[in-house]
Parts: C-alpha cells; structure tokens; sequence
C-alpha cells in the first residue's frame, strides 16, 4: 500500500451534477462567443441574474452555467473552463439551484478551445495558458472502436507461458490428485481462503507451484491446460498457487454475480470487451486475477485475450508510434474516470415505467451494501473517489463518481512505469453491451478524460486500442483450463462470442489479493526500444 504519488497539479475540479450532458445546439449559422458567454463543455447560454434565494450575499452580479446552475467564480462550476470575461469575486452562500434558462441560438464550437486557467500547484496560484479540447457532446466523434485484439500471431510465444499439465506429469489423469481439502471454502477475516490447495508436499504439487512461480514472475501471466479439473473448488486451487488471499467484488464497475467459489465475468456473452486491468478506476485495485473455464462445450469460440503490458507501454511512449502522442499526454495529464451508478430501489419501486436493461450496474451491487451512506464513506475512504448524488427522471438516484489518477502505474517486477489504463472505462465500452448502447454516448455510465478534464479525442483513443492490440495474446479455452494474470504487467479482453444452440461457455474470475495503487515514480520511465512504428508499416492500421 501507500499514497499514489503526486502527478501534475490539475486545474480546479468542476462540479460532479449534472453528469455528462449538454443541450443541443440548433444546426444554424454561427454566432459570437463574445456577446453572450457560453459554457465551454455543455454549449449553453451563461445566464446572468437569476433569481436567489433570501440570504444569499452576493458581492457583485454573479453567472450561473446556464445547463448545469453551477455558481460560476473564476471557473465553470461544471466544466472547469475559465470564463472570457472576469467576474468579481463574491461571497459563497448555500442555496438551492437557481432558475436558469436555456438558449437554442447555434453556436460556432471550435474543435480546440484556448482557455486561461488559473491553477493551484501547492500553495502558490500561477496562471498558464494551454489549448484544452472541450467539445460539446454533439461534436465528439463516438463512432465505435472495435479492437482486433493481437496481429494475427502472438505477442508472447505460447511456448514461454502455457503449461501443459498432461504432458508435464503424464502419471495423473487430474490435477485433483494433488489437490488437498483445508476444510474451509469461506473467505476467513484475514483475506486467506482455506479451501482446497495444491499439495506442496507431494512431489507432483512442488514441482507444479514452482513452475507456476517461475513463469508468472518472468512474464506477468501463466496458463495450464489439460488439468483434468471438473470443479470449481479444484480449478480454484490451481490460481491459490499465486493469489494467496483474495477480496470480495468491492466498488467495481462490473454487475458481477457469485458462482460457485468465483464470480462469473460479469458481461453479456454478445459483448466485446476491451482489454482492460481490473479495477483500474479505483485507488484500491487487485495484485492479479485468475480465471477458471468451467465450461465450455465449443473450443474453437469463445477465446480470452491478454496484452503483454510491457509491449504496449513501450509502442505508446514511443514517439514513431501512431500520430496523436497520445501516449505522452497520459504520462503528462494523467486520468478522470467518471462512473454513474443508479439506485436500485428506484427500479424495484417503479417496475412498470423502468427499463433494467438500459443499466449497467446499481452502487448498491457495486459497493455491496443497502446503505447510500456506507457506499458513499466506501467510495471516498478505501477507493479514492469524489462522490456527489445527483436525481435523474430515467435512473432515480444517481451515485456520480469522479476519480483523478495517474494513467501509468509502478512495477516492481519490472522496475519501471507501465500503463495502467484503457479506454474499457470510457462510453465506448458499452458499444455492443445490450441496452446500454442504445443510450446516447453523454448518456452512458462511464467516461473517461484527461486528468486536466480535456476530452480525449477518437483518435487518441484508437492509439490507445492499437497498442494493446499489438501487444496481444489469445487464450482458448476447454473445461479445466486455468489462468493467472498480474494485473498490471497484463491487460484482459475478448470479443463479442456468439453461441449455436447447446454450447455453454463460461468463465469464472478469482480477484487477487488488495493492492493500493501507487502511481508512478517520476525517475522510473525507462526509454523504450526504438522502433519503427509509422504508419506505413504498422500492420494493425
């Protein structure tokens, strides 16, 4: 554990309500900011004068954002963009939300917005002036990215990582036979499951769990194959080789439900995943994760993918790579990631005019309790998020969250930063997820910025895929196969997997033990090899 290290000052941080949206401009001809002062994210009109409520202490006119009512200061309440002309400075008072109206006059929305922004480093204020890319939500291109996943051949040979249980103790017909019953199934006080464990006293169960350790620690990821393993309890066994303890599914953004001694994968079977390390959104994420195949009838369908992580750091810090030195302004800017969990209740409440199938996940199943209190303290203290509840028409109560974090994260096994991001927690995750991809992109619970609030461009975000997909590895899976992977040397995925009448596929997940992010070390960027990665000769463009 340990606080993440410092990164960059960021500008000062916009109100969390409402989330994401913005009233649509009216497609007419253009016309001057400079009159009428606009809201650099939401494109609304700044009224002036609204009306206050009794006891307000006003020290001059104040402006109000007229999509989101934030009380505008020196910045945008809710976009955190500075306003073109100065306001006075006034005294804060605690009212409800002012009156505000909207305007529909069109307005020309430069696709780079110049803005002054007053930031605190410290304790001293300094003005700078950058270019920050603030769009409108109408302007953002969401057409969706789909991930190839690897080139074609693996990233890592097969050779260097897979474990072929049959052929390396031929004698056994299942890895059960070196398997012993501690007699405890339960996660016990101090984070240890007590269940059933490789026998290290037989000579079978040394041997396999120093393989196991000797893989792992060279590469991040260790797969066995042919276990002969039926159960979940025994498949499990085989992933305690390197998680000694495990955590509950605490605050993470996937709907994921308990199988039998795991949880399942949490994502509709017809949706693509992109690669992603697991609760990345979150100061406290997870060392590594196992994955056990407890069915699956077709082996030719339903393949996982992992990205060797050290690759594709190395292709997104390289300045030959891709054109948007996207990888450089993560290691400048850092990560917001922004979630919106809505209320469960509201839909257990309002079963006739609600529509599960348009949520991703309740806070209460994120966070694991009934209590908006206790889900509220759990965000702030264990996971690092900024909280604000915010009401909504369509979803009840919203639980909106922001997270401000470095992209890149410290790896000790490799003595170096690596990337420790993805675009998995942005509204393009949910480009084929059921229901959800119907909403519009501004609509959807995540989305993820820089960590100076500038949206990231579509571009940016295909360089971000390509890496990964460079840098890939596919998994197939039979029933029994096991998998192991460090959660920062390693990203996940898979695509979308259509099944014929009678195949069953299913994954369960092992989450690891608990790991507090550390961020980067600011004297760890190890330059990476140089190679060619232009354009005309990368075969993943």
């Amino acid at each position: 554990g340990g606080a993440a290290a410092p990164g960059p000052a960021a500008p000062p941080r916009p109100a969390l309500a409402p989330f994401l949206g913005g009233a649509n401009p009216a497609a007419a001809a253009s016309v001057s900011r400079v009159a009428e002062p606009i809201c650099g994210f939401s494109g609304a009109k700044l009224a002036v004068t609204p009306k206050l409520s009794v006891g307000a202490n006003v020290g001059a006119t104040p402006r109000f954002c007229g999509l989101s009512g934030a009380r505008l200061f020196s910045t945008c309440g809710f976009s955190g963009q500075s306003l073109p002309d100065e306001t006075e400075p006034v005294t804060e008072f605690s009212a409800p939300r002012p009156n505000f109206t909207e305007t529909t006059e069109s307005v020309d929305y430069a696709g780079s917005i110049a803005v002054e922004s007053q930031k605190e480093f410290g304790s001293a204020d300094v003005k700078e002036a950058q270019t920050l890319w603030l769009p409108h939500p109408s302007e953002e291109d969401s057409t969706p990215i789909v991930p190839r996943w690897w080139t074609g051949q693996n990233a890592v040979a097969e050779s260097e990582f897979v474990i072929d249980a049959k052929k390396v103790f031929p004698n056994l017909t299942s890895l059960a036979e070196i398997c012993v019953d501690n007699g405890l199934d339960d996660i016990a006080n101090d984070g240890v499951t007590r269940a059933v464990k490789i026998d290290t006293n037989t000579r079978e169960g040394e041997v396999f769990v120093r393989l196991m350790k000797e893989i792992y620690d060279e590469l991040g990821m260790v797969s066995v194959r042919n276990t002969g393993l039926t159960s979940a309890k025994d498949m499990k066994a085989v992933v305690k080789c390197l998680t000694e303890s495990e955590i509950l599914y605490e605050g993470g953004a996937n709907p994921r439900e308990a199988l039998e001694n795991v949880y399942d994968t949490g994502a509709p079977l017809e949706s693509h995943i992109h690669y992603h390390h697991e609760m990345a959104y979150i100061e406290e994420t997870v060392t590594n994760l196992g994955f056990v195949c407890l069915e699956n009838t077709d082996v030719n369908k339903g393949h996982t993918f992992m990205a060797d992580n050290v690759k594709a750091t190395d292709m997104l810090l390289n300045p030959t790579f891709g054109s948007t030195g996207v990888g450089q302004k993560l290691k400048e800017k850092g990560l917001c990631y922004i979630r919106k969990l809505p209320d469960r209740q509201h839909f257990l409440d309002n079963p006739d005019t609600t529509d599960p199938s348009l949520v991703y996940n309740f806070w209460q199943t994120s966070f694991l309790t009934e209590d908006p209190d206790e889900a509220a303290e759990i965000a702030r203290t264990t996971k690092g998020l900024e909280v604000e509840w915010v009401d909504s028409p369509i979803f009840g109560r919203y639980m909106v969250t922001k997270h401000y974090t470095d992209a890149f994260e410290f790896c000790p096994y490799t003595d170096r930063n690596l990337l420790f991001s993805s675009i998995a927690d942005d509204y393009m995750w949910f480009d084929a997820w059921p229901g959800v991809k119907s909403l519009p992109h501004e609509e959807r619970p995540l989305k993820l910025n820089f960590g100076d609030n500038e949206v990231m461009s579509r571009a940016e975000k295909q360089e971000f895929v390509n890496a990964y997909d460079a840098a890939g590895v596919r998994l197939p899976w039979s029933k029994g196969d096991v998998a192991v992977a460090c959660n920062i040397r390693t990203a996940h995925g898979r695509p979308a997997i259509h099944l014929d009448d009678g195949d069953v596929r299913q994954l369960g997940v092992v989450l690891g033990p608990v790991m507090r992010k550390k961020g980067v070390h600011h004297d760890k960027w190890e330059s990476p090899t140089v190679r060619n990665f232009g354009r005309g000769d990368a075969v993943w463009l």
